[in-house]
Formats: C-alpha cells, structure tokens, sequence
C-alpha cells in the first residue's frame, strides 16, 4: 500500500500500524480475513508528507482466514475472485480486486 499526499501543502499524518487495517473479502462481499483480527498493528508512526511524497507499506497475507479475536480455526482461502480493502483510521483506499487460483 502507498500513501501518497495530493493535496498543495505538507500534511502530517498518523500513519500508526493500529491504524492500518488490510482486510481481504470474497467477490460476493463475505469478510475472509484481516490484519485487525490476529496480528493487529503496533507502534506509532506519524509522518509528515511534502506534497507528492509517498510512503509504501507492504503485508503479507499466509492465505488463510481469520476471525475478530482469532478464535476460529483458520483454513486456507479457496481459489476464487477476492477484493481487498485497506484502510488507515479515517482514509479508505480504493478496493483492489484479485484472484487466487
């Protein structure tokens, strides 16, 4: 993920690991996992942005699913049409579509 500042001024913003949420659904809309569920974000990361500067924020997801709290089993994602959605605190970021096969 890139943040990238568009506006004509630097802007600061908390770009904190608790505030990032990656969460990847099913083409029909069905939540299959996110970072929020076991591995929520740590540490503190305010960064101030010149305008056109960005920051890239990279996750790796095992594949599998999770729930809120990590209390379920967690089975690997079967092949299909997928869509993630990332959000820092208040920002949400255009939805990517994928597919796993």
């Amino acid at each position: 993920m890139s943040v990238t500042n568009i506006s004509s001024t630097t802007c600061t913003r908390d770009l904190s690991g608790p505030l990032q949420v990656f969460t990847v659904y099913t083409a029909a809309g069905a939540r299959v996992w996110s970072t929020s569920d076991c591995f929520p974000g740590e540490g503190t990361d305010v960064r101030t942005l010149a305008t056109g500067e960005s920051v890239q924020y990279n996750i790796k997801w095992s594949g599998t699913t999770s729930n809120p709290g990590c209390t379920a089993a967690r089975v690997v994602a079967p092949g299909g049409k997928y869509q993630l959605r990332v959000t820092i605190g208040s920002l949400i970021a255009t939805p990517v579509a994928f597919t796993i096969s």
